[in-house]
């Protein structure tokens, strides 16, 4: 995760007082805003307040880490896709293909089976699958008139991965679907945890990825960011605040200077995250990694369930009335799973590097699972960490970030040819205001020398060459 995201999560949680919201809950709000303003995704319209992502997301106190935070309305409506499939069991060879993540899921996955001998669908576990479900089964449960079933699990040390439908017994609204994908705008309110690491964030990234199967109903592949779960923020976050509290005395401000809601608190209130920006990498090496065991058990709370309704315009009067849930249809109840999960890092490589340049910036490490690639950057002291990163394919295409985790450091890659990957930190700004990415420029009205993959060369405050497997590079 690019450093300007740990950073201003600890200035938010200042901001914020009344709320403790754990550090992924920020990451995702500053990453979604940084996506938007990369033009992975779009919004209807912006906030007028510049800083309004920000206050939006000291709010939230849900289990949704706030990458659909209020504001953030993706575009392009689509009708409810009717389709049908025999049982619950097959969503992951229905799904896998149509997700930022997608890939050969049902060759690996697990069926859930319950206590009582039945799997998720409700068939024997080990006979033919009838479709009628059974609420004893712990994988069922119903609340609000709508019904989630967890279905299948795969997992490696990355992420896990679990199939989920939705049955309401009222047709669903009418949803917004995001601009690129075509995919429903429906994410989950939820916490809970591994058990292996107590530390870790209650607070789950609630979004999901799927597709109506009818009016009534949902299926998606929920993904829970297992690296992240495996990381223990304690020494980081008190590292960090006290770095916060140095810049504040050098700037000579108070907490009152940062929350003056004027054109000269903004200003103000930019520069002091720049300032946290440019200093906040070389804390990372405070954040402790936890193992991973072969086996472990996933609790999820889920309390509610969240839909962007179709065509819905942003105003400031329903952000005032209905805060983050202004725009959503919304299903409450409590709807708890506890997830066997066994990890399969048969087919994940990992890439030590611990590689800096002089400026002090560079990669700790790189890991490629069958569906995902995750970059691990690295910042000495004193080094700038105020960057944006982009990876580019064998073929000089940008990879595409994961929708389902917001983080810029984690890119979808199935249909691409990784067998060479080029790594580029940018200047944040620099990027944002002039780059903003490869469709600005590859196209036959620019010259030669503004080209994507030339402008990254010649601005990129740090650049690696990655060279993977030839046998396994080509998903």
């Amino acid at each position: 995760m690019m450093t300007l995201n740990n950073n201003e999560k600890d200035f938010q949680k200042k901001m914020q007082k009344d709320t403790e919201i754990p550090a992924i809950v920020h990451e995702h709000i500053n990453q979604a805003y940084h996506l938007i303003e990369n033009n992975t995704v779009t919004q209807k319209k912006a906030p007028r307040d510049p800083f309004h992502w920000m206050k939006i997301g000291g709010r939230v106190a849900g289990g949704m880490a706030a990458v659909l935070a209020v504001g953030f309305i993706f575009c392009a409506t689509n009708p409810v896709m009717a389709k049908n499939i025999p049982v619950v069991g097959g969503l992951f060879e229905l799904l896998q293909d149509n997700v930022s993540f997608f890939g050969d899921f049902s060759d690996y996955a697990t069926a859930l089976e319950s206590v009582d001998g039945t799997t998720a669908d409700g068939s024997e576990a080990d006979g033919d699958k009838t479709g009628n479900a059974t609420s004893e089964n712990a994988y069922i449960k119903t609340a609000d008139g709508l019904t989630i079933t967890c279905s299948e699990v795969y997992a490696n040390s990355q992420a896990v991965y679990i199939t989920m439908q939705f049955k309401s017994d009222k047709p669903f609204p009418e949803t917004e679907t995001r601009a690129e994908s075509g995919t429903p705008v429906i994410d989950l309110d939820m916490t809970g945890g591994v058990d292996f690491n107590p530390e870790a964030s209650p607070v789950i990234d609630g979004q999901v990825e799927g597709q109506f199967l009818d009016d009534n109903t949902y299926a998606c592949i929920f993904r829970y960011d297992l690296a992240e779960a495996a990381k223990d923020y304690t020494e980081y976050n008190e590292k960090y605040d006290e770095m916060t509290q140095q810049v504040m005395d050098e700037m000579g401000i108070t907490q009152a200077d940062l929350d003056d809601q004027t054109d000269e608190g903004y200003a103000l209130l930019e520069e002091f995250i720049n300032k946290l920006s440019e200093r906040g990498g070389e804390y990372q090496k405070y954040i402790k990694e936890i193992d991973i065991p072969d086996t472990f058990n996933l609790h999820l709370d889920i309390t509610k369930v969240r839909g962007l309704e179709a065509d819905y315009e942003w105003s400031e009067a329903d952000d005032e009335k209905y805060g983050r849930d202004a725009g959503y249809y919304k299903y409450k109840g409590d709807w708890s799973f506890d997830i066997p999960v066994t990890v399969d890092d048969t087919r994940t490589e990992v890439m030590e590097l611990n590689d800096t340049n002089d400026a002090g910036i560079g990669l700790k490490s790189v890991i490629r699972s069958p569906y995902e690639l995750t970059v691990n950057e690295l910042y000495k002291e004193g080094s700038n960490s105020d960057c944006f990163m982009v990876a580019l394919d064998a073929n000089g295409n940008t990879l595409p970030y994961n929708e389902s985790t917001g983080n810029c450091n984690n890119f979808a890659i199935q249909d691409r040819d990784i067998s060479t990957v080029d790594i580029y930190f940018l200047d944040y700004i620099q990027y944002m205001d002039e780059l903003k990415g490869q469709q600005n420029f590859d196209n036959p009205t620019k010259e030669d020398g503004q080209k994507w993959k030339k402008l990254l060369e010649e601005n990129a405050k740090y650049h690696k060459t990655l060279h993977f497997d030839s046998d396994n590079a080509k998903n």
